[in-house]
């Protein structure tokens, strides 16, 4: 019968005890490494660049409805002459030639037509009324003045486009005053009236006093 023999390891060589304890050595080397690398490469810069964003319109166009253009139709063809069947036109006529004296004098034309007359408005309708330019005072007749005659005559004038007197009417008389004040009227100047944006004529009012120097 064998005898069996017990067979103990020295522990010094013995590798499974010491497997547990290489194994933690060996993951904290490694950790330690992997600490050591993240930390020594942390800063990562990647350069990259994004694309234009292009802002896209939509614009809505009307189109407007084609029409037809109607052409317009061709001329009328000329007509042709055609002989005339009527016997009694004589065949030898002709046209007679007509001679045209050019130094006999012409006839007068006749005369323009009369032009329009300017209308009148009324002075309270102007939007620019008359203003005097020139004023001429009358003249006092002799014969008032001799006799102390003194008063106040009143004449409407007629201001024509151009600022001038045309008419010269009394409204307020005075026998022995009145044509001096007539006389003075017609020669005073006006920067005439106006309506909106035009001259017009228009009649106007003015006093003339007569009075002596005391």
């Amino acid at each position: 019968m064998a005898r069996e023999t017990l067979v103990h390891k020295n522990p010094d060589v013995d590798l499974k005890a010491k497997y547990g304890r290489i194994f933690e050595a060996s993951l904290v080397v490694s950790l330690f490494i992997l600490a050591l690398i993240f930390y020594s490469f942390k800063k990562f810069e990647a350069k990259y660049s994004l694309e234009k964003k292009v802002d896209v319109k939509i614009e809505t166009i009307e189109i407007p409805q084609t029409q037809q253009i109607n052409r317009p139709p061709p001329p009328a063809r000329p007509s042709i002459p055609v002989a005339s069947e009527d016997d009694e036109f004589p065949e030898d006529e002709t046209i007679e030639e007509t001679d045209i004296n050019f130094n006999e004098p012409i006839n007068e034309a006749p005369p323009p037509p009369p032009e329009e007359e300017e209308p009148i408005v009324e002075f309270y309708a102007l939007s620019e009324k008359p203003v005097v330019l020139k004023r001429v005072e009358p003249v006092y007749p002799e014969l008032a003045r001799k006799a102390g005659i003194e008063g106040m005559v009143v004449v409407k004038v007629l201001i024509t486009t151009k600022g001038d007197v045309e008419k010269v009417e009394v409204i307020k008389s005075h026998p022995m005053l009145d044509d001096a004040a007539v006389a003075a009227a017609k020669q005073f100047k006006f920067k005439p009236g106006k309506q909106r944006d035009r001259y017009v004529k228009v009649w106007m009012t003015i006093p003339f006093t007569f009075k002596l120097k005391r």
